[in-house]
Order: structure tokens, then C-alpha cells, then sequence
């Protein structure tokens, strides 16, 4: 990684610990529309004009454009909040999109990378446990069943 891509991963982190950090507080404060609305500020910051593309396509294809596993790990765990928002909406069908979407790419990370952060290896514990293992694509299957092993 250059120089330069590592300076844009740190800014990046920074970023997004401020913005997870907002969202809780908008979300304990019952402002659900509020946390939505920094989810995608949040996004539109870190991705750009790209982001409407990785919302457009499969997780393989979005990790893929990606590329670096932060970058990776930064949208699932944006798509993670705002599934996590939808669910205290009352908006089961997309929340359970969002949790599956949020889990894919964290495994798409794992494939990729072989190695995430703890942050990551958390949030696909928790979602793991959220989504039904056996509507999960075989290779997200075997990455999951890799890291119980």
C-alpha cells in the first residue's frame, strides 16, 4: 500500500469511528430518520459518487471494486448500521437484507483478505448469529465455518 492510500485508510477511519459514534447517539436518542441520514452522509464522504454503485451490485463485485480490506470492512459496517436502523423502524424486510448484504461483504473481506480486524470478526459473529447460514451462498458458508475452526 503507498503512502498515499495508507494516509486516505487513515483519514478514512477517523471518518467513520466519528460518524459510528453520531449514529449510536442519534439512534439512542430514538432520531432513527437522523441516524439514517448520517449513514449515507457517512457513506457518501468515504465512497463518493461510487457508493450508488456498491449499493447496485452483488457483495462480490462491491468488495471487489473495493479492493482493500478497510475499505471493505467500512461499508459493511455502514450497510450494518443502517440495517440495524431499519430494524428499530419496524422495517423487518429490509433490515434482514441489510444484515445479510453486511455479513457478505465481511465475508467477502475473509475470502479476500483471509484476515480481518476485531471490529469485523465481531460484526460477523453477531450477524452470523442474525442470518440463516443456510441462504448464504456455499463459499460464505465455508468461510464462516473456517473461522469456527
Amino acid at each position: 500500500m503507498s503512502m498515499l492510500e495508507r494516509d486516505y485508510v487513515l483519514r478514512m477511519i477517523q471518518q467513520l469511528a466519528q460518524a459510528i459514534g453520531r449514529i449510536l447517539g442519534l439512534k439512542q436518542a430514538g432520531k432513527l430518520d437522523e441516524a439514517l441520514d448520517e449513514v449515507r452522509a457517512t457513506a457518501d464522504g468515504i465512497f463518493g459518487t461510487m457508493r450508488s454503485t456498491l449499493d447496485a451490485i452483488d457483495p462480490q463485485s462491491a468488495a471487489r471494486l473495493l479492493a482493500s480490506r478497510e475499505k471493505i470492512e467500512a461499508y459493511a459496517m455502514l450497510t450494518a448500521e443502517e440495517a440495524s436502523i431499519r430494524k428499530l423502524m419496524g422495517d423487518a424486510t429490509r433490515a434482514n437484507r441489510g444484515e445479510y448484504r453486511a455479513l457478505a461483504l465481511y465475508l467477502e473481506a475473509v475470502i479476500l483478505n483471509q484476515e480481518v480486524s476485531a471490529d469485523a470478526d465481531a460484526a460477523i459473529a453477531e450477524l452470523g448469529r442474525k442470518v440463516d447460514e443456510s441462504t448464504l451462498p456455499q463459499r460464505y458458508q465455508e468461510a464462516l465455518a473456517s473461522r469456527r475452526s
